[in-house]
């Protein structure tokens, strides 16, 4: 394998005695850099990196800032969660990263302590998430069945790429109140396009035995796991889409973006109000496109196109 070159270094007799100071031409060529913005990574960067160091084989709020396991890890189950992914811009996650210091100093003579999740322990930027299902689990034997069904569904669903707005911010717990988060509301898109996912999402894991999420759940039916060594055919997998029986649940779409242990005040929902509607106005712009579903199994996210651009290359080329 061969070697970089790398420029030389200058020598020691150049720079003993003295430091380099930087031109204003390169002070302010940096500052430019820094101050453009920087291309979003990749999807598919973010889904190799998705899985976490696990520090203890039991459920210890300790290691988790005092966050305790809603859902019990049950032996042998895979965790699986269906969503949509935002990386908001570098712009984006400044001004939300604001909006969090303000809200962290407003509430300094509290016991309270906002956490934000912008960003990880070592400050990289993290992607925000619009939940499609509750944390759920299945076993090795049903696991991948389970994703190619989801993938079949949302292939065949005929639910185009689509744009996601913000329409408030608010806070809101999770059904044992033991956390509440920070989030931005969500408008919904034409189409009726979040309800349809979630919809598709909630048949296939009814279809597999598992809660659903917002909505309210008929009668599950659950399928029976193939034998080792069997493949499931393409119409054991395949779920047929019921929708006249959609759900419409647009109020309770959110993106979290911090949480904190301690049930807000109701200073603390008031300042949140107002941080929104006055000093933050811009918050209703933000957006992002949505063009794929996820699913995270264990620590392997598997990315699912919505079909809307394979069916407009075809109208485009008259297939």
């Amino acid at each position: 394998m061969a070697l970089v070159d790398y420029p030389s270094s200058p020598s020691s007799d150049d720079q003993e005695g003295e430091e380099a100071e930087p031109t204003p031409t390169t002070t302010a060529t940096f500052k430019r850099k820094h101050d453009e913005e920087l291309p979003p990574l990749p999807s598919k960067f973010h889904d190799l990196y998705a899985s976490t160091t696990r520090v203890s084989t039991r459920d210890d709020p300790a290691l988790h800032e005092g966050r305790k396991r809603v859902t019990p890890h049950v032996e042998g189950n895979w965790p699986t969660h269906i969503y949509l992914e935002w990386y908001p811009s570098t712009a984006e996650n400044r001004s939300l990263s604001s909006l969090i210091s303000e809200l962290k100093n407003s509430i300094r003579a509290d016991n309270a302590t906002v956490n934000s999740s912008l960003t990880s322990d070592l400050g990289a930027p993290l992607p925000l998430h619009v939940s499609l299902s509750r944390p759920i689990g299945f076993s090795t034997e049903v696991k991948d069945a389970f994703v190619t069904s989801l993938e079949c569904s949302i292939k065949s669903s005929g639910v185009r790429p689509f744009n996601v707005a913000v329409a408030d911010l608010d806070w809101v717990s999770n059904l044992e109140k033991t956390r509440w988060f920070l989030v931005l509301r969500l408008h919904e898109p034409p189409s009726n396009s979040l309800n349809k996912v979630l919809h598709i999402s909630n048949k296939v894991v009814q279809e597999y035995g598992q809660p659903t999420l917002y909505a309210t759940p008929p009668e599950i039916h659950v399928r029976k796991s193939k034998s080792k060594g069997s493949r499931a055919s393409q119409s054991d997998l395949d779920i047929k889409m019921d929708w006249d029986a959609m759900q419409n649940v647009s109020d309770a779409f959110h993106v979290s973006i911090a949480w904190m242990l301690e049930r807000p005040s109701f200073e603390l929902m008031a300042t949140t109000k107002s941080l929104f509607t006055d000093g933050f106005g811009n918050m209703d712009e933000l957006s992002f496109r949505a063009e794929e579903v996820k699913a995270k199994v264990g620590n392997l996210v598997t990315s699912i196109p919505l079909p809307g651009k394979v069916f407009e290359e075809k109208a485009l080329w008259g297939g």
